[in-house]
């Protein structure tokens, strides 16, 4: 009986619908074109073409099924001999609980079906006050707080919409039927960039595929929208002013997921920012996730590496350190790439020797234009490793130390692989010996590529001599 009750009282009945004098309504169905632009930092600008019939001087117009997270600051409206005056959001909508708090202290009806005889009693009563969502009722001059029915409103407060609606007060030099568009900014919208690369069986090229996921929390539906996507940072104004609550509760869980496989999206400069266009017209639900294509390569070079990067400086002994892997290629042309690559998470997969996809890692990319590197970390590998030990230290001055490191590579791979070993030093430094020559990546970093053979190791044994600054006000000598 208790869980009839409670969704009783979850079934609201409207006797009369609202009446909003003096407004002209303008719905989706007076819809001619939408375009949506989307950015990264959960902003979108909405540009909404209606067909208006406009009256010379005053109107009241009513957009009615506009974002629910829109910014009002941002509205824009452009028609031949329109003058904007006036501009007013309506985020509270309609629902149970606003119905609730707009009819306090108003007359409702309510209605409760006794167990005992079957029959339905309906009674007028005063809406007092609400505790959550339950009323408490004043019915035949007793208080209710608990009452076992539905309450039914008489009617719907003026104040009180359907949808998210803006009302617009503008003027026009001449009555017309013309297309009006409507401008603004959005939260809500948001996209960013996934990509899947499939290595391919030569290990040294891979296809590449990337996907745009589009998520709409606006708390509204995009129908036959152009749609187009800018990659880039743009500047936003911190906030201060809290969001209505109507527009918080639109980010709630997307309700699925749709993929639509196609050509890539289209791709331009724009400013200092890439603009993506999607070639076909789509629908953007509400709580929905949506990807789109947005390119595919194949034959895309890569290289594989294995780092130790930093970790073989022991101040006496470690083994079976493990070194990341890393897949890196370049974004050119000659790749069969060199578009922009907007920032994003690549997942990595290869076939087994079945022929099934193993996913073998993944890592997060920046915006990455034409001509640059990608590197990707893809964990630790399992096969292979490095013992490291300090051989010898020796203290040439306060402020100088020398210090030989003997480092052991083992491969139990049946490939030959190439390391990589990098290591920091601190204040001025200089190899003084190596058993393989190294390179200078940058001012405080030596790096040696050791190759080691298939199931077998490989010794790097090197001196390094560095020199810290002497501490300020400390003598290192006195004068006679």
């Amino acid at each position: 009986m208790k869980q009839r009750i409670a969704l009783a009282f979850l079934t609201t009945t409207l006797l009369t619908t609202p009446v909003f004098a003096a407004e002209e309504t303008i719905g989706e169905t007076a819809q001619k074109n939408l375009d949506i632009i989307i950015y990264n930092n959960d902003r979108a600008l909405v540009k909404d073409t209606r067909q208006v019939p406009v009256k010379q001087g005053a109107n009241e117009l009513a957009f009615s099924n506009i974002s629910g997270q829109i910014i009002p600051a941002s509205v824009l409206l452009k028609g031949n001999g329109i003058k904007f005056l006036e501009n007013n959001f309506n985020y509270d909508v309609l629902s149970y609980e606003s119905l609730l708090q707009k009819s306090v202290g108003e007359t409702v009806t309510v209605e409760y079906m006794n167990p005992k005889t079957g029959k339905t009693e309906v009674n007028e009563a005063e809406l007092l006050a609400i505790n959550g969502i339950t009323p408490i009722l004043k019915i035949n001059g007793k208080i209710d707080s608990s009452y076992p029915g539905r309450v039914l409103f008489n009617k719907i407060p003026g104040n009180l919409r359907a949808k998210p609606t803006l009302v617009m007060t503008v003027s026009s030099d001449k009555a017309a039927q013309q297309n009006l568009t409507l401008s603004y900014l959005t939260r809500g919208l948001s996209w960013d960039a996934n990509y899947v690369a499939q290595m391919n069986p030569d290990n040294q090229t891979m296809t590449l595929n990337g996907w745009v996921s589009l998520t709409n929390n606006s708390g509204t539906d995009y129908k036959n929208a152009n749609l187009q996507v800018v990659a880039g940072d743009v500047n936003l104004v911190p906030e201060y002013i809290a969001r209505p609550r109507m527009m918080m509760k639109a980010n709630m869980a997307m309700d699925g997921t749709l993929m639509e496989s196609a050509a890539g999206m289209a791709q331009e400069n724009i400013a200092d920012y890439h603009l993506y266009t999607l070639p076909r017209k789509t629908d953007i639900l509400s709580n929905q996730t949506k990807q789109v294509s947005l390119l595919s390569a194949d034959k895309v070079g890569i290289q594989k590496t294995y780092t130790f990067d930093n970790q073989l400086q022991p101040y006496n002994e470690i083994k079976q350190v493990k070194p990341r892997i890393e897949i890196s290629f370049m974004n050119t042309k000659n790749n069969n790439l060199g578009i922009p690559l907007p920032r994003g998470v690549i997942r990595m997969y290869q076939s087994d020797k079945q022929g099934q996809m193993i996913f073998i890692g993944e890592d997060r990319i920046n915006h990455t234009g034409n001509l640059e590197k990608v590197r990707l970390n893809m964990g630790t590998a399992f096969d292979i490793s490095a013992n490291a030990k300090q051989t010898k230290k020796e203290q040439i001055a306060d402020n100088i130390t020398e210090k030989t490191y003997e480092i052991t590579l083992k491969n139990g791979t049946t490939s030959d692989v190439k390391v990589n070993i990098v290591e920091n030093f601190s204040g001025t430094w200089k190899i003084l010996s190596e058993t393989q020559t190294s390179t200078k990546p940058t001012a405080n970093q030596a790096k040696w590529i050791i190759s080691v053979p298939a199931e077998g190791e490989a010794k790097l044994t090197y001196t390094v001599q560095e020199k810290l600054p002497m501490p300020k006000g400390r003598l290192v000598g006195v004068v006679r």
